[in-house]
């Protein structure tokens, strides 16, 4: 059997492709499947419990879906106005400007209230931005006093 660096490489792998591994169980060489392989990665990615992510699920999977769950990117219709869950939030409002990167924004702190009057606090100072909340049932309408062209909104664990 040649020696492992012997052995040619292959830039682009397909699932019909095998891999070498080492079974510990038998204690030989086999070869499998690289579909076989991706299985077993993709089920560990899904089922293995990692206690160091700082999230509440604790495998790869059900953290990425937690963080996505927690960004919403909105693009209103009318460019006015928009929706957003009455939790707090983290509000970047922007626009691109004529050169792509010289449009207006603002960064907003939004904190819901549970009396039917929603904060809306400012954090930046750059541009006249505005913005005014109402609560609708399990959501918050947002007006804002100028035209943009996005909102990213950033949920708040």
């Amino acid at each position: 059997m040649p020696k492992w660096t012997e052995y040619t490489s292959k830039d682009t792998l397909a699932d019909n492709d095998e891999v070498m591994l080492y079974d510990a169980t038998a204690r030989a060489n086999k070869r499998g499947l690289m579909s076989k392989f991706w299985d077993y990665v993709v089920d560990k990615m899904a089922t293995a419990v990692i206690s160091k992510l700082k999230t509440n699920n604790k495998t790869i999977i059900g953290a990425i879906n937690a963080l996505n769950g927690n960004i919403e990117r909105i693009e209103p219709s009318n460019k006015k106005t928009f929706r957003i869950r009455n939790e707090r939030a983290w509000i970047f409002i922007f626009n691109l400007g004529e050169n792509g990167n010289d449009g207006m924004f603002d960064i907003f702190l939004y904190t819901p209230s549970y009396s039917d009057v929603p904060t809306i606090r400012k954090v930046t100072n750059k541009n006249s931005i505005i913005l005014s909340a109402s609560i609708d049932g399990k959501n918050t309408n947002i007006e804002s006093d100028s035209v943009y062209n996005s909102v990213i909104v950033l949920y708040a664990a």
